[in-house]
């Protein structure tokens, strides 16, 4: 799709960045700048990964829209947990007060509680009109899941995919002239790192470039192959836009749109569980101060989903990867993973293609 004739309203708020808490918009004034407050009734999103991070915030702001808000969880006691702060929470926000929100379980990691959630959610709602596919991890050490895939790849891009293929029925009946239905899949700047392993998802054989050398790591015993926890999370993230895009080329025409987004650098749960390697390499970049700058809190880091899921801008749209509250800009492919921005690879027609065939193949699904 083409961005001509969107604008980014944002980004002169993004222009000198100055820490979490700065003047680059939350989530909430996302909301309030296009007038979807209590608005969106009638309305049904499904949320990945809702209890906690980005994933909570995305739940408690999208639920002032009067939209039935379902999300997903691991556990029960954890969706319980944010079902009772939430609800706390509205006793003192009126637009909370009267929230829809609810939760269904599913583990990512394991596709047979992907299908369980899914059936769940069919069971109890008639409609859905916008799905975020949020939950992830990141640089995780060498693991496979259940079902035999790299765990990376397998919890942020199979299980959406499945996630949406079981979904993708409800998602285009939902679907009307006014209001198209939405994938929204958080992806993230770390698509640098990598660009898909076409036939190669486990990570077992040679590399295929383009390859970032900010993701060089030496091995140790934990790697199979040629597994680097960089270029695994790299490759799940560049899979989450690849499968956005092919979503709008396969069924935008029926009212079923694809979005895909980074939402900024934001120091989440997720970093505890890192492979020490990375952290190591990392680590002394993020801590550096110009760095420390780019950082969002989480109320700014789920502006750009919640964005792409209800911006009046995209209504009818699709195909395209966000970030900082607008449409991403094109960076050199030689350029060295960075804050923001998409390296052309993001664009990869015939390897989205390719991923979706095999990623049919990989859950059992039709293509």
């Amino acid at each position: 799709m083409s961005s001509a004739g969107i604008t980014n309203r944002y980004e002169e708020a993004h222009a000198s960045p100055n820490g979490p808490g700065d003047a680059r918009p939350t989530a909430y004034q996302i909301l309030k700048d296009n007038d979807v407050i209590g608005k969106l009734s009638g309305k049904t999103v499904l949320i990945t990964g809702g209890s906690d991070g980005l994933g909570k915030e995305t739940v408690k702001q999208l639920a002032k829209t009067g939209a039935k808000i379902w999300f997903t969880a691991r556990n029960e006691e954890k969706a319980k947990k944010v079902l009772a702060e939430l609800a706390d929470e509205g006793k003192k926000d009126a637009e909370l007060k009267n929230a829809s929100i609810n939760y269904v379980l599913i583990d990512n990691s394991r596709l047979k509680s992907v299908k369980a959630g899914a059936e769940d959610f069919l069971k109890k709602s008639d409609q859905l009109n916008i799905l975020i596919a949020n939950a992830g991890i990141a640089n995780i050490p060498y693991k496979l899941t259940e079902d035999g895939y790299e765990s990376t790849f397998a919890t942020n891009h199979l299980a959406h995919f499945y996630l949406f293929s079981l979904l993708k029925p409800l998602l285009l009946k939902s679907s009307s002239p006014t209001f198209q239905s939405r994938v929204i899949t958080v992806a993230s700047t770390a698509h640098h790192f990598a660009t898909v392993q076409l036939g190669n998802y486990n990570l077992k054989n040679p590399l295929v470039p383009p390859i970032d050398p900010l993701t060089e790591l030496e091995k140790n015993d934990t790697d199979v192959g040629h597994y680097n926890p960089l270029v695994a999370y790299g490759q799940s993230k560049t899979a989450n836009i690849w499968m956005a895009n092919e979503i709008t080329r396969r069924y935008g025409s029926q009212g079923l749109q694809g979005l895909s987004l980074h939402p900024g650098n934001i120091l989440t749960n997720g970093w505890g569980d890192m492979d020490p390697r990375v952290s190591e390499k990392l680590g002394p970049i993020v801590s550096q101060e110009i760095f420390q700058k780019f950082f969002k809190s989480v109320e700014q880091g789920a502006a750009t989903q919640v964005l792409a899921a209800i911006g009046r801008d995209f209504e009818g749209k699709g195909g395209v990867y966000l970030d900082d509250c607008g449409v991403a800009k094109r960076i050199g492919d030689e350029e060295q993973a960075g804050l923001a921005g998409y390296k052309s690879w993001a664009y990869d027609e015939a390897g989205a293609r390719q991923l979706w065939v095999d990623s049919a193949r990989m859950v059992g699904v039709e293509e």
